[in-house]
């Protein structure tokens, strides 16, 4: 995460929101240094805005996505770790129906407490006013990626305009504050307001990819704009983001998950010293066969990986997408076998043995967008050729065009391609939930792996669990708000 320099003022507004029962409202306690005292400098603004990504706690979403759906098995360290959500028990009061709400909400909270700070302060130089403009651009756009992760999470329907989807929370919320959920139409229109307002503030097109610049707006609006059904907007601006950010080659694929190079990565989370480590979620010591792993690589997963067969034969050269998720220590005793291990690699630990920076937008998930929406648009050659070159580059080789003759072929293609490539970067649950929600196609796993923890092999998508619970706590706290149907 961003370091802070621990100011007595910005701290103070941390550790408030941090001891209230309820981060998205319970804000306004004894002991709060004001506004006035905080936001002084444009120094004050910075340290508020590397707060707000230093919130951003996108190791909840690896790890839900990865335990609740088909890409892990039991490891043979483990100690009951991920038992009860492997086996779908997904209720109000489980920390993963509470940890993406209240880690999101906390984000927003602290996005528009330095939002009210950019408004009070008035500077007169320009080069000041311009770095304002950039941090306000910034921390709407943080904003926007925090409703629409919500939104995604907790939305039944997003194709129903009018029905419910989050509470939009553009203000610093009063302790008494109990809003009810806004529809589909008002938060997707929120959000594309401060992108759009984000985007005009930016002041640089490209810079490190641990900050927002403008093709991260770029990026975030191009994933809207597939749930909107914007297509053509989504092929133009995925088309733009692919060509400013070249897929990896293999050797470059392998050093970005090292952290060694930026890569094809549009935005990353940095993970510094003493922050959150990502391979923790796998192992208690190290990302080894020593390290005591407590969850392991799917044998399902590990078979669409395994060095083979894009059209039945085995390939010159692997997958290069194998290698970075499974760990050189695997050990296999045969198809499926209950006595595999299989270690996940996709974390490999830089500064400390289970700390890696966390890469949140990259360039293949762009031209997967891309396809998707080539496919939707019923441009099937279109569809087929950007995942004919997101799969060359993978292989480093040539590899067979695929054929699509309609859509739920390119769909179950590009779902296919999405697990392997976005493996561990918490999307897979989401993926099923939308696009596995076209093709009615839920959580299939194979049988040795839901075996591993006595657990369920397949939730149909029609469960009502491809959306969260709004969590028991918010519900405690808001009689306003509406739960989700099943829960």
């Amino acid at each position: 995460m961003k370091k802070i320099i621990k100011s007595l003022a910005i701290a103070a507004i941390t550790i408030t929101a941090l001891q209230s029962c309820n981060d998205a409202r319970d804000i306004n306690q004894d002991g709060v240094i004001s506004d006035e005292v905080v936001w002084e400098t444009i120094e004050d603004l910075q340290l508020g805005l590397n707060g707000v990504y230093a919130a951003y706690t996108y190791e909840n979403d690896i790890n839900f996505n990865a335990v609740f759906t088909d890409n892990i098995k039991r490891g043979i360290d483990n100690n009951g770790q991920g038992q009860g959500l492997y086996n779908f028990n997904l209720i109000p009061s489980t920390s993963a129906a509470t940890s993406i709400f209240a880690g999101r909400y906390a984000g927003i909270n602290y996005a528009n407490r330095v939002l009210e700070g950019v408004e009070e302060l008035e500077f007169e130089d320009e080069a000041t006013i311009q770095e304002e403009n950039h941090i306000q651009a910034q921390l709407l756009t943080l904003r926007a990626m925090y409703h629409f992760d919500l939104f995604l999470y907790y939305t039944e329907d997003y194709r129903a305009p009018n029905s419910l989807a989050i509470p939009i929370m553009d203000y610093v919320p009063t302790i008494d504050a109990a809003p009810e959920r806004n529809t589909v139409a008002e938060v997707l229109a929120f959000i594309n307001q401060d992108l759009e307002q984000a985007s005009q503030l930016i002041s640089n097109t490209v810079g490190s990819n641990f900050y927002i610049n403008r093709n991260t707006i770029r990026a975030v609006q191009a994933k809207v704009a597939l749930i909107e059904g914007d297509y053509p907007t989504v092929i133009d601006l995925t088309d733009g983001l692919v060509a400013d950010y070249p897929l990896s080659n293999q050797s470059d694929y392998v050093d970005m998950y090292l952290d060694l190079i930026e890569g094809e990565s549009i935005f990353t989370l940095s993970r510094q010293q003493d922050d959150s480590e990502v391979a923790s979620l796998f192992y208690f010591n190290t990302v080894e066969l020593a390290g005591n792993p407590y969850l392991e690589v799917s044998n399902g997963l590990y078979n669409e990986l395994e060095p083979s067969d894009i059209d039945g034969d085995l390939q010159d050269e692997e997958d290069i997408r194998f290698d970075v998720i499974i760990h050189p220590e695997t050990q296999i005793v045969n198809t499926n076998s209950p006595e595999n291990i299989i270690l996940l690699n996709k974390y490999p630990g830089s500064q400390e043995p289970l700390l890696n920076d966390i890469k949140v937008i990259r360039s293949s998930e762009m031209l997967l967008i891309n396809a998707e929406a080539k496919a939707r648009s019923n441009d099937f050659a279109g569809a087929a050729q950007a995942i004919k070159d997101l799969r060359d580059v993978r292989f480093g080789e040539a590899t067979p065009l695929p054929t699509y003759n309609n859509l739920d072929e390119a769909l179950t293609d590009i779902l296919e391609e999405r697990r392997k490539e976005l493996a561990f970067e918490g999307k897979r649950f989401l993926d099923l939930k939308w696009i596995g929600g076209d093709l009615n196609i839920g959580v299939s796993r194979n049988e040795t792996d839901c075996a591993s923890f006595s657990a369920p092999c397949g939730l149909p998508r029609s469960s009502y669990r491809f959306t969260l619970p709004i969590p028991q706590a918010e519900l405690n706290a808001n009689p306003n708000i509406t739960q989700n149907n099943g829960y």
